[in-house]
């Protein structure tokens, strides 16, 4: 038989006291600590098994854009619908904006921008978010085609990252509203930001109608 020290023994003693005393709680925690574990798995492999599903249907969406017969608003909205906070439901309602500029539905492509938009402002901060950016220079253009310049200057006003597109847009908005001076400032800045040879030609196209 082992003998045990004066200090083993009263170390056993502390031990089991400690047993008698905390027995169910001990126990408690570590039927909560495997259900923490087992949780956290489930939660990890239906979050792994969302993300390939939505993958997978952003892929027939993909897809459905070059078949005739396939209902492409039908495969967005399924998308939208299911994974909402996603950025597969922010790509497929940039196509249906595309596919409403299309037909010709300004304010439904103004909706599904808006959409877009509400969802990123500031989300980020003040730091750089190209769904955001996109969204905010899409639906500018989309309210000065459908005559509402003003809307589309708030928009852009709201913008903490200027680009030199949204400069542009910018300019467009005032020189529709007749604000030419302010229009001017914008195309320049524009062309200081800008670094394509093309948009920089049409920037001084568009300056150049000013001064006529």
């Amino acid at each position: 038989m082992v003998k045990l020290s004066s200090t083993e023994e009263e170390n056993t003693e502390f031990l089991s006291s400690l047993w008698d005393k905390y027995k169910y709680l001990i126990l408690l925690s570590l039927v909560l600590l495997g259900a923490g574990i087992f949780g956290w798995e489930s939660w990890s492999q239906n979050r792994i098994s969302n993300l390939q599903d939505s993958a997978d249907m952003y892929e027939s969406f993909i897809n459905s854009l070059n078949e005739e017969d396939l209902d492409q608003k039908a495969l967005a909205d399924q998308i939208i619908k299911k994974y909402p906070n996603t950025l597969y439901a922010d790509l497929v309602t940039f196509h249906l904006a595309k596919i409403s500029v299309e037909e010709e539905d300004l304010n439904k492509a103004e909706e599904h921008l808006t959409w877009i938009l509400q969802r990123h402002d500031s989300k980020w901060g003040s730091d750089f978010d190209p769904i955001e950016t996109t969204a905010r220079l899409r639906l500018a253009r989309v309210l000065i085609a459908n005559d509402n310049s003003n809307k589309a200057l708030e928009i852009i006003n709201e913008s903490e990252n200027m680009s030199s597109s949204l400069h542009e847009v910018k300019g467009d908005a005032e020189e529709k509203l007749g604000f030419y001076a302010e229009a001017k400032l914008s195309y320049l800045k524009a062309l200081e930001s800008n670094q394509s040879q093309s948009v920089e030609a049409i920037l001084k196209m568009k300056l150049a109608n000013l001064d006529t």
